[in-house]
């Protein structure tokens, strides 16, 4: 008898857990959707100046990018090329390989993008302004939230 209550139990958790993960696969699906919309939105309103400024960013970007690959040694190579790695681990992984002047040059590439970024906000009205804000807001992650910093304080993301 205890075992039948045992495997029924089991069995209610099973079917509540993936219940909950169903739930969340459909709210993330419909968040990547509202977004996809606000995106689309928000470029129609775009002038062909801003759209250009915006083009101008995306080829920069990929410019910094072969310009610092181009830098990379053996090591740095390899780590790239590693398909067991995230983007993250990658980032991780490399980020102890850079010489000073990788570091240098990206640190100057991050400022440049920045500058890029500033000008073109600079250039928006306060409702397109308002919806880059949100396409740019990044989702909070799960057990980030009121997580604590090294020195032991607590800290809002």
């Amino acid at each position: 008898m205890k075992n039948v209550l045992t495997y029924t139990m089991i069995l209610f958790l099973g079917v509540l857990t993936m219940s909950a993960q169903s739930e969340e696969a459909v709210d993330r699906k419909e968040d990547r959707k509202q977004k996809r919309e606000l995106r689309k939105e928000f470029n129609e309103s775009l002038s062909e100046d801003q759209k250009t400024q915006l083009e101008h960013q995306r080829e920069l970007h990929a410019t910094h990018k072969k310009t610092l690959h181009a830098t990379y040694t053996e090591e740095q190579l390899a780590i790239v090329k590693n398909e067991d790695l995230s983007r993250r681990g990658k980032h991780k992984a490399l980020k102890p390989t850079l010489s000073d002047d990788q570091k240098a040059m990206k640190n100057s590439q991050k400022e440049e993008m920045k500058t890029e970024k500033d000008k073109f906000k600079a250039s928006l009205n306060d409702e397109q302004l308002k919806q880059y804000e949100e396409i740019k807001k990044k989702r909070g992650r799960k057990g980030k939230k009121g997580r604590r910093s090294h020195k032991g304080e607590k800290r809002e993301n």
